[in-house]
């Protein structure tokens, strides 16, 4: 028995392959508009979480590894820190605090310490 193979139609060789529209694709260009407000909502959602102290999950959480105060996120999303060897798990208050881009200074004991950005 033989099968059929799918092949591609032909073109006729007027015809020119479709290009990309210069929007990227999309049917109305005032839609990219609404994109860039979109985006510039997100940001500023993010930028009122972080200052209500809620964490935005765009890195890891960190842990000093020199004194063992390490971060950790409630049910209800808030940033909190405590000693790693803390038994009850209570916010004490203190935040690692950014030196850049990617390193984070331990607010207990100084350390510098390289987050993973997500």
């Amino acid at each position: 028995m033989k099968t059929k193979t799918h092949t591609k139609p032909r073109r006729h060789e007027n015809e020119r392959e479709p290009s990309c529209p210069s929007n990227g694709g999309l049917g109305n260009p005032s839609s990219v508009d609404g994109l860039h407000d979109l985006a510039r909502h997100l940001v500023d959602v993010k930028q009122r979480a972080e200052a209500l102290g809620i964490f935005t999950d765009d890195r890891e959480l960190l842990e000093c590894p020199n004194c063992g105060l390490q971060e950790d996120v409630t049910a209800k999303g808030l940033l909190v820190t405590y000693p790693k060897d803390s038994v009850d798990l209570k916010d004490c208050g203190l935040r690692f605090c950014p030196v850049d881009k990617t390193r984070f200074a331990c607010p207990k004991c100084g350390s510098s310490i390289k987050a993973v950005i997500l």
